[in-house]
């Protein structure tokens, strides 16, 4: 490889190491609301096993999505998978709100049927995000029945990541959440007296959920410096190729 390439891959890579770390913006990825009747995710304590929180089937929502180029496209009916388990007992974080840890689980939405994002068209059934996690927690204001309630992933516990659609990287999801309304019977404390119960865990409920993956992407400029790094490599892995069959 000449010494004019070599500097010039060099030049770009340096470039584009702060850019990629400082061009970045957040959004909101995938983002879900609850289409059918009825709760879509029911909580059941386990007992000495634990606790589960885990999605209501068959139960579709509607999806939002949003990829790193910009394309939209909103209303897309999806399958959506949730499980999380914890052990943890409930603990009064601030006030009156309470909140459970999360050991790990899993969340996938699969749709429902065909969509298109751009000029790119995807089948019924397509894997629009998949992924295992581990951390996060489950949140509430006790005693209540919605609003204050919420599961919350960050996004460093995340790990499996699949997607017919997103390329990682360059996204980076950054957080999972999900808020709760219609809580039925309502947010309380088992086992003892709220307060003052040191092994207690939330009743039993179900729910309707809606929320969102939020992702930091690179902006359009660094990206394009990153994509002009990347060829000029491949340039130069293909140049010595040729160089070394002849």
């Amino acid at each position: 490889m000449g010494n004019f390439l070599k500097s010039a891959i060099a030049a770009v890579a340096l470039a584009a190491m702060p850019m990629a770390a400082q061009a970045t913006t957040t959004v909101s990825i995938v983002s879900f609301t609850a289409n059918q009747a009825g709760p879509n995710l029911t909580y059941t304590d386990n007992g000495a096993a634990g606790w589960t929180l885990s999605t209501v089937t068959p139960k579709n929502v509607l999806v939002t999505l949003e990829d790193f180029g910009g394309g939209f496209v909103s209303g897309v009916a999806a399958q959506m998978t949730f499980s999380g388990t914890g052990t943890s007992f409930a603990q009064n974080t601030t006030g009156n709100l309470w909140s459970q840890a999360f050991t790990g689980g899993t969340v996938s939405f699969t749709s429902a049927a065909a969509f298109s994002i751009g000029s790119t068209v995807y089948a019924a059934g397509s894997n629009i995000l998949t992924l295992s996690f581990t951390g996060g927690e489950l949140s509430a204001v006790v005693p209540g029945s919605s609003g204050n309630a919420l599961v919350s992933i960050p996004g460093d516990g995340f790990a499996n990541v699949t997607s017919d659609y997103l390329p990682f990287p360059p996204v980076q999801l950054t957080d999972f959440s999900i808020s709760l309304a219609n809580v039925v019977p309502g947010f309380v404390i088992g086992s003892g007296g709220l307060g003052t119960q040191s092994n207690a865990r939330f009743t039993d409920f179900v729910a309707r959920g809606s929320g969102d993956f939020t992702a930091t992407v690179p902006e359009p400029g660094t990206w394009l410096m990153l994509l002009t790094g990347f060829g000029m490599v491949g340039f130069a892995a293909r140049r010595r190729q040729t160089a070394v069959a002849a």
